[in-house]
């Protein structure tokens, strides 16, 4: 059972809030007050103090829900929605706001407290989360002004340790004095993951095309800002309509928003450092990001102070030759099996290294063939579980009839067939890690197991009596919408929330086009020295088919084709790619509105038309198996789910 906490119960109907109140009561907790509105709310907000909100979506009064959990968030109180209604657009509104918890009425009491447990388990793990990254900063910035080099080279030690706190694909750090810029300018902009690329006044003539003075004098019309402020999407649009600095940067750089950081310095009068950053991701910034600037401005006051006064001790010297232009690092330790460097891609990698050190639930989402395992041994790689068991189960691959003894093991004679205990992945997995890989197709009737076994931490062998207890970390991965899956009753919403703790998104490939041709090169080395094909580079032509290919398969079917590719090329250079055929959609002139597929649709007829090219053929060289890069198993599966009969082919 959850620890006792005082709740508030937001509830326009009496019945309804009263017996959820009589629920919390039995359980322990204490409910402060019940509100039919949002203005009752803030006033119990302001004078009670809820340690937890229980939220419904539509109230009396023209607030809603959604609005006063704006305000609870500022606040930083946990809150779960309440709501009669649980079809996927209130499940999808209710996501932006970032609760706790959701609960469709109507609900158990079990549910409930489980919920409220589960909440807690949030709030907990975002709060010890963000303060142990700070203090993370906080003990590199001792380090770092600490130890020799020039000033370029501290000014990015400072700014990489940053990266964790507020991400970025540029920053601009530039000295101001009585509100005006200094012509020092020193920028880095992030092309790895620990890869920088320093952009100085020559580098952004470079960039931008623009002379020196050109570049000076839309500096000159530029506002310093001497508060903490953020811009996303419109908002920077309009700011940099007003900045001619910003909108130069925006221009030629694709950055979609932005936060400025002033660090005001006591050693100069009316000046400081401007530490400004940039994201292409149109809402990357957010009013947490301010609160966190408040906190971080003293840590970096700190810093900058005595690196200035380190800088002054030493004599003038030209920079060494380990100043680069570029920072690399050698290895990207931990994610060794994944390749490419587009921002989406990096902005995973930030998830992964935030994430992997504690034993925090992680569910991966993302399309077939995104890497989703690739990711989930990262996060094992990283973690302090490293040298223990990681253990996966693909649920999708699996009968219902056996998943329970896979997952929890059985003992001798439990079931006909059972000649021998066995013992199941969790234990397997203890003091590990353990993969649930397309949990999204776990039957429901395991689903409650499961969440048992997950909350619990113990699990009982199939015809045993004995509680065993496990320490176990889940990863969970599924390319299934889960959202739609609670809304249509597939899938448990208590388990959801229990896996969805620290939810990681994987991006198509066809989102991540930068990555395509590092891919393609880097699959090409791999299998030509697989099969001894002397086959090094990829043609324009056959470049350009790759880019333009719309990617169902993502990563999984550009490997295999590329493999295909190397077998049937006739020289060195790869100049066709057997690519499937792709139909873009057709404007109905008669109707104004496009008809968007889902992923299911689009899962569905990419299968059928492999399977037609191989006459039906599952297994063996050439089959569909191997064109997909699936196992026959988890093909046979898929299509079974998907409708799909091979009596068609």
């Amino acid at each position: 059972m959850a620890k006792p906490l005082k709740i508030l119960i937001v509830e326009d109907q009496f019945v309804e809030a009263n017996h959820l109140r009589l629920m919390l009561k039995k359980a322990g907790h204490a409910v402060i007050g019940m509100a039919r509105s949002v203005p009752d709310a803030k006033y119990y907000i302001a004078e009670r103090k809820p340690e937890l909100v229980l939220l419904d979506i539509f109230l009396s009064g023209k607030e809603t829900g959604i609005d006063l959990a704006e305000m609870l968030k500022e606040n930083d109180i946990p809150f779960i929605y309440l709501s009669a209604n649980s079809n996927e657009e209130v499940l999808s509104k209710a996501k932006l706001t970032h609760p706790h918890g959701f609960l469709v009425k109507p609900f158990r009491e079990k549910d409930l407290l489980v919920t409220i447990e589960i909440a807690e388990y949030h709030q907990q793990h975002g709060i010890e989360s963000s303060i142990r990254k700070e203090l993370l900063f906080q003990k590199q910035l001792k380090t770092i002004v600490t130890k020799s080099g020039t000033w370029d080279d501290r000014v990015l030690n400072i700014i990489t340790a940053l990266q964790s706190l507020i991400s970025f694909d540029l920053v601009m750090a530039v000295f101001y004095m009585e509100s005006k810029l200094s012509s020092r300018v020193l920028g880095y902009a992030r092309t790895g993951l620990h890869e920088y690329q320093r952009i100085g006044i020559e580098e952004l003539q470079n960039i931008t095309g623009l002379k020196e003075s050109e570049i000076n004098e839309l500096r000159n019309q530029s506002k310093v800002e001497t508060e903490a402020t953020f811009y996303n999407d419109q908002d920077f649009i309009k700011i940099c309509e007003k900045t001619p600095i910003k909108k130069m940067i925006a221009s030629s750089m694709n950055m979609h928003s932005n936060i400025m950081l002033p660090v005001p310095l006591s050693i100069s009068e009316n000046g400081g450092l401007y530490l400004s950053f940039f994201s292409r991701n149109p809402d990357n910034y957010n009013k947490n990001h301010l609160t966190l600037c408040d906190r971080l401005q003293e840590p970096l006051i700190f810093a900058i102070e005595n690196l200035i006064s380190h800088d002054k001790k030493q004599d003038k010297k030209k920079a060494s030759a380990e100043n680069n232009a570029s920072r690399k690092s050698t290895k990207n330790a931990g994610f060794e099996s994944i390749v490419g460097k587009s921002p989406a891609l990096l902005k995973i990698f930030d998830h992964v290294l935030q994430v992997a050190p504690a034993d925090t639930t992680v569910l991966i989402t993302g399309e077939s063939g995104t890497g989703k395992e690739s990711i989930a041994h990262s996060i094992k790689e990283l973690s302090n579980r490293k040298d223990e068991p990681f253990v996966k189960i693909n649920c999708s691959a699996l009968p219902p009839s056996l998943i329970e003894s896979e997952l929890f093991g059985h003992e001798k004679g439990s079931f006909t067939g059972a000649v021998e205990r066995r013992i199941g992945k969790f234990e397997l997995a203890n003091n590990g890690t353990l993969f649930l890989d397309e949990i999204g197709d776990m039957p429901l009737e395991m689903q409650a197991k499961l969440l048992r076994a997950i909350q619990e931490k113990e699990i009982e062998r199939v015809g045993g009596n004995t509680s065993i207890k496990v320490n176990v970390r889940i990863i969970a991965a599924t390319n299934c919408n889960l959202e739609k899956e609670v809304a249509d009753g597939r899938f448990r919403l208590d388990l959801y929330y229990r896996l969805n703790v620290f939810p990681i998104q994987m991006p198509p490939l066809r989102e991540r086009k930068e990555d395509i041709g590092i891919l393609a090169r880097h699959f090409i080395a791999v299998y030509s020295s697989k099969t001894g094909k002397n086959v090094t580079e990829i043609g324009e032509g056959a470049l350009k088919s790759l880019l333009s290919y719309q990617w169902p398969g993502n990563i999984r079917e550009l490997e295999n084709l590329i493999e295909r590719s190397i077998l049937l090329a006739k020289t060195d250079t790869i100049e066709h790619i057997p690519l499937p055929a792709y139909e873009e959609p057709k404007n109905n002139s008669n109707s104004n509105e496009w008809y968007f597929k889902t992923i299911q649709e689009n899962e569905r007829e990419h299968i059928i038309n492999v399977l037609e090219k191989c006459n039906g053929r599952i297994r063996g060289t050439g089959g569909a198996s191997e064109i997909l890069g699936l196992p026959p198993t988890t093909l046979a599966s898929r299509m079974q789910k998907l409708g799909i009969k091979r009596s068609h082919f």
